[in-house]
């Protein structure tokens, strides 16, 4: 996919840092529902995303899948924790896509984690208390 977006023109490109629990929770997803991920966006009309391990790109599919913006070059190496921040660079493929960079990390989220959550349902467990006495022992 990566090489795909290096054709595309682009408006400008920041560096960014891209929340821990963002994320690990996307990683998770990879490894949970396999690699690459494509997946519309409720809320963004006209507007997928698709994720591997090098490049987190949003996409309109109206457009034939023009890109809107891009996350590559993850530094996931260089965090001393998987609490801390990751950076990458942000690309920005259309003039006002800064408008929904925020949104687009966040559906990425709930997107994945219902997904995951279908996918790999909790599972219910029972777990004894040690601590409480049986009654019918005293």
């Amino acid at each position: 996919m990566k090489s795909r977006i290096e054709d595309a023109p682009k408006l400008r490109t920041i560096s960014t840092e891209i929340e821990g629990s963002r994320f690990n929770q996307v990683r998770l997803g990879l490894i949970r529902l396999g690699n690459p991920i494509r997946m519309k966006l409720p809320g963004l009309r006209g507007m997928d995303v698709i994720i591997d391990n090098h490049a987190w790109v949003c996409v309109d599919r109206t457009l034939y899948d023009l890109p809107v913006l891009a996350w590559t070059d993850f530094k996931s190496n260089q965090r001393s924790g998987i609490n801390e921040p990751v950076r990458s660079q942000l690309h920005y493929y259309h003039i006002h896509a800064d408008l929904i960079t925020e949104t687009v990390l966040a559906t990425i989220v709930s997107v994945l984690a219902e997904r995951m959550g279908k996918k790999h349902p909790a599972q219910t467990s029972s777990v004894i208390n040690f601590c409480a006495r049986d009654k019918s022992s005293s």
